[in-house]
């Protein structure tokens, strides 16, 4: 069964390594993006007001983004009855553990420091489907 995936995140060359990961690994990923934390918030606005309709199953982001940082952008996931029971893992160049607190304080579901070596963002990929979509039990929200 397919899973759908909310990426945000800004970097050009992550984003393609994400999907390529997907495609090399034939993971039954269904993936959505946004690029800034301004699309997010209209996102979120949209799917509140929308009734919740086609959630992601799981949510990856970046914490550095144009407009709206990651970390107040997951504050706004976790505020929202529905939205906060979606996961949703940090994906992220920054190793201070500041952040990682403070994500984890605001409800993030894992924190993970991006890989430099591209075999190594593969796996990752690959973990996190196994993890999130084979491992774990998920709620149901739509």
């Amino acid at each position: 069964m397919t899973k759908k995936v909310l990426l945000i995140e800004d970097n050009e060359g992550d984003i393609k390594l994400i999907e390529e990961a997907i495609t090399d690994n034939n993971l039954s990923i269904d993936l959505e993006l946004l690029k800034d934390g301004g699309q997010t918030l209209q996102y979120v606005e949209e799917k509140i007001s929308g009734g919740y309709v086609d959630l992601p199953d799981l949510i990856i982001m970046d914490l550095n983004l144009p407009k709206v940082q990651g970390k107040d952008l997951l504050k706004v996931f976790k505020k929202d009855t529905i939205l906060k029971q979606i996961p949703i893992i940090i994906l992220t160049t920054s190793s201070l553990s500041a952040d990682i607190n403070e994500c984890f304080s605001s409800g993030a579901n894992a924190y993970l420091i991006k890989p430099i070596d591209i075999i190594e963002f593969f796996d990752m990929i690959s973990m996190i489907d196994k993890f999130w979509f084979r491992i774990s039990c998920l709620p149901e929200l739509n």
